[in-house]
């Protein structure tokens, strides 16, 4: 039984989002999501930095930040996301913060800081709620947000 090959149709950038994923297909390469789904899969305000990216600066109108790769910054965000593999080094400001790499700087979570396991995190860190895993780590200067240390001796 022979197979005949159909040529694939010419697809314009427009259909394609203008990017593609790897994947199964031509040449490794698979058609990539259309622009509507693309935005449905991450929340605007997103910054994703992946495995093997380094990214050095200040960090200032992002909602929320995952390191998969390297970053040495200034953060001020809603969530900082630190993954498996991911390295953060700097100052961060955050609502709430998720650690399952390495944090080494000063951290400041207003909300929850949750250091998953395998986590690593250095420095200052201030807080109001924490929540470390079994097998997460956490060094340095540690404790409360002075100004709810402060409410709490009043009450």
């Amino acid at each position: 039984m022979a197979k005949t090959f159909q040529p694939r149709r010419p697809v314009s950038a427009v259909d394609t989002a203008l990017g593609v994923r790897p994947g199964a297909g031509v040449l490794g390469l698979a058609k990539s999501e259309p622009a509507s789904q693309a935005a449905e899969a991450r929340p605007e305000g997103t910054l994703i930095v992946g495995k093997g990216i380094f990214v050095k600066g200040e960090i200032e109108s992002c909602l929320t930040l995952v390191v998969e790769g390297r970053v040495e910054a200034s953060l001020a965000a809603d969530d900082l996301k630190v993954r498996k593999d991911g390295v953060f080094g700097g100052n961060a400001v955050v609502e709430t913060a998720s650690i399952a790499g390495e944090f080494e700087g000063d951290l400041t979570v207003r909300g929850l800081l949750t250091i998953e396991a395998g986590g690593r995190v250095k420095g200052t860190i201030r807080y109001s709620e924490i929540v470390i895993q079994s097998g997460g780590q956490i060094r340095g200067d540690v404790g409360l947000i002075p100004a709810l240390v402060a409410d709490e001796d009043v009450a």
